[in-house]
């Protein structure tokens, strides 16, 4: 018998790396031939569960009786409910959202405004966080801006030019700024939702390259100079090629270090 072992180990400064070893049932060294598993040691740490809070659930809470809405985000977020920890958050519009836009449609950013978020998304989130005080926010862009897509659209793919990888980090730091400025800190930011899917909706494609490239040399730098300790994580998609995907990004395009590490895989966060 034969298996392939899949090891990361900061100490033998493995990562994600790969190898291959045979069995046998006689021979010599059968001691050798043996997998121990200890269930008692354990590596990795659940920080916790959460769900989306996108406009179009933000909306639907603000129409019916407030009480009734209180009650719902009690059973999510309550420390004797569920207990949610976490929230996603959609960088402007989402497939969840009740109309499309961005933030800025300037390329200097001079109109930059987070006002559409205000009437629902916001109102909602400071609601959730008088019910549990310890929320963290994770952050998700569907697409930037129409003007800084090669398709000029938000939605149908589309991918980053590249002269505006500058300016699109630039919007993510006044996007966290500004939500931090309503007691809404970003802890976590994914590179994009759903990188290798042309959808009908918000959407914008990256390889492995192309995301690692603007983690490394545009997010990651411009976060840091800014002063903001937001975290970011990579391959915000399906778990079915997330080895290769990670392994790609991490390792072959020199990702590792800018990577938020030992955090969990988001693969699918849907709204309430």
């Amino acid at each position: 018998m034969e298996i392939e072992k899949i090891e990361t180990n900061l100490k033998r400064n493995l990562y994600l790396h790969a190898s291959r070893k045979k069995f046998s049932s006689s021979g010599k060294n059968i001691e050798n031939q043996v997998i121990r598993i200890n269930p008692e040691f354990t590596f990795q740490t659940i920080l916790g569960f959460g769900g989306a809070l996108t406009e179009s659930s933000c909306y639907i809470l603000s129409t019916i009786d407030k009480n009734i809405a209180h009650q719902i985000l009690e059973e999510y977020f309550g420390k004797d409910k569920l207990n949610y920890q976490f929230v996603r958050l959609s960088i402007a519009s989402c497939d969840f959202s009740l109309e499309s836009y961005s933030y800025s449609h300037k390329n200097n950013l001079s109109d930059f405004t987070i006002q559409h978020d205000l009437k629902y998304v916001i109102p909602t989130i400071k609601s959730a966080q008088n019910v549990n005080k310890s929320l963290q926010f994770l952050s998700s862009p569907w697409s930037p801006p129409a003007f800084m897509k090669d398709n000029h659209r938000l939605f149908g793919g589309g991918k980053l030019l590249p002269q505006y990888r500058k300016l699109w980090a630039d919007y993510l730091v006044k996007y966290v700024l500004h939500y931090q400025s309503y007691g809404i800190p970003i802890s976590y930011m994914t590179i994009q939702n759903e990188p290798n899917a042309k959808q009908i909706w918000e959407s914008c494609l990256y390889s492995s390259a192309e995301e690692s490239d603007l983690l490394k040399n545009y997010l990651y730098p411009t976060f840091k100079r800014n002063g903001l300790p937001t975290q970011f994580l990579i391959w915000d998609h399906n778990k079915d090629i997330i080895l290769e995907r990670s392994i790609e990004t991490l390792i072959e395009n020199n990702a590792f270090e800018y990577v938020k590490r030992n955090c969990f895989s988001l693969v699918y966060w849907w709204a309430f």
